[in-house]
């Protein structure tokens, strides 16, 4: 040998044991173990460890499995919750494939780990001798069909002696990456494309759980104004912001409309002005709306039940009336105090201005009432004024 090839060697063995040494720093207790088993064995440095796992996309659990987190996703879709259905269907099958790799194996000598060398494979478990097979005894990878429960599907199938003999193979990560350096007889090169799947899997899915996100919770923009009596859409949640609806703070009074829920959707209260009092609460022109003021129950609507009584009577089926006269009352109900939230937005941008709570101070009865209705208080029209007076002016 030469005093340059020599240097060359030296040159080269210095450089190629940089990132030994930092692969060795980086290593686990497990991966030192079997790159001892390795080096003893003659098979050369590890380059790749496959460990097993639990193998729980077997048949029938896996259709099964699917059918489960699918009609799952199907019915938060249905009850208008995309962004929890896109969770439970990725999100589901990820704790699960992190429940199959972290559970312990049920396989003979527990948790199996194969390292793939530059000369053979070192195949080790938890609770039994390691045991290094190099790449001329390796005959074929036998691949049987899984069924439930079982956990030893494959086998390889080694020459010793002039006999072949079976290693019962877990299912273990990157099987494919395994397999091909079984082929090949050599350390299979890095799998690129399964990393850029996995990337792109992820943004892809990252951006449509951001799109969703902004889709249920962020308000829409519509640039049309309907007219006065239909802008219930800017109360419903998500809401919707007009575009082409007055600025806040543009000019004053600033424009004030109200939209109450009372059974299932918004409506428009209009309320009466007080006396001697221009009242911007009662806008006429759509286009002049900076603010809307949307009413409904709180959390915890209900209060006190009062002494106020109603008298109703049932005629032909029909609604309760009050009752008129000497008539003998069908149904007798006392007025119950009901909590309301009241949040203000800027009709423009649906960006909320102010959120308060009150209780119903109009005690009065309805003039008519269901069989099974109760009867509530309601906010007064002064209560209203008090309320949202000061943001009109």
């Amino acid at each position: 040998m030469t005093d340059a090839q020599a240097q060359g060697e030296t040159h080269g063995s210095k450089e190629g044991d940089r990132p030994g040494a930092f692969r060795f720093r980086l290593a686990s207790r497990r991966r030192r173990g079997l790159q001892d088993e390795a080096t003893t064995a003659g098979l050369g440095s590890v380059r790749r460890v496959h460990r097993s796992r639990r193998p729980l996309w077997t048949r029938p659990f896996s259709p099964l499995l699917t059918a489960a987190v699918g009609g799952v996703c199907v019915t938060l879709t249905l009850i208008r919750n995309p962004v929890a259905a896109l969770c439970v269907a990725l999100l589901l099958p990820a704790g699960l494939f992190a429940y199959a790799a972290a559970a312990p194996s049920r396989l003979r000598g527990g948790r199996q780990f194969i390292a793939v060398c530059d000369g053979g494979l070192v195949i080790a478990h938890e609770y039994l001798p390691a045991r290094a097979v190099p790449w001329i005894q390796v005959q074929e990878w036998r691949t049987f069909v899984s069924r439930p429960g079982v956990e030893q599907p494959d086998v390889l199938v080694i020459e010793v002696e002039d006999e072949q003999r079976q290693i019962p193979i877990g299912a273990v990560g990157r099987r494919g990456d395994l397999i091909r350096a079984l082929v090949s007889r050599s350390p299979a090169p890095p799998n690129y494309r399964r990393g850029i799947s996995i990337t792109t899997a992820t943004a892809v899915f990252a951006g449509l759980l951001g799109w969703l996100v902004h889709w249920q919770f962020d308000p829409r923009h519509e640039e049309a104004l309907p007219d006065i009596d239909h802008l219930a859409a800017a109360c419903d949640y998500p809401g919707v912001a007009y575009d082409g609806a007055a600025r806040y703070d543009s000019s004053r009074p600033r424009q004030l409309v109200i939209y109450e829920k009372t059974t299932g959707d918004y409506y428009r209260r209009t309320i009466a002005e007080p006396a001697n009092t221009l009242s911007a609460i009662n806008p006429e022109a759509v286009d002049k709306v900076q603010l809307i003021a949307c009413v409904q129950r709180s959390d915890d609507p209900f209060g006190d039940i009062t002494d106020v009584e109603c008298n109703y009577v049932y005629s032909n089926g029909m609604g309760g009336r009050p009752v008129f006269g000497q008539q003998t009352p069908d149904r007798v109900l006392n007025v119950q105090i009901i909590h309301y939230t009241v949040d203000v937005y800027e009709l423009r941008t649906h960006r909320k201005i102010t959120s308060r709570q009150l209780d119903g101070d109009d005690l009065t009865c309805p003039g008519s009432i269901t069989r099974t209705e109760s009867v509530y208080s309601r906010i007064s029209d002064a209560a209203f004024h008090r309320l949202l007076g000061p943001l009109t002016r």
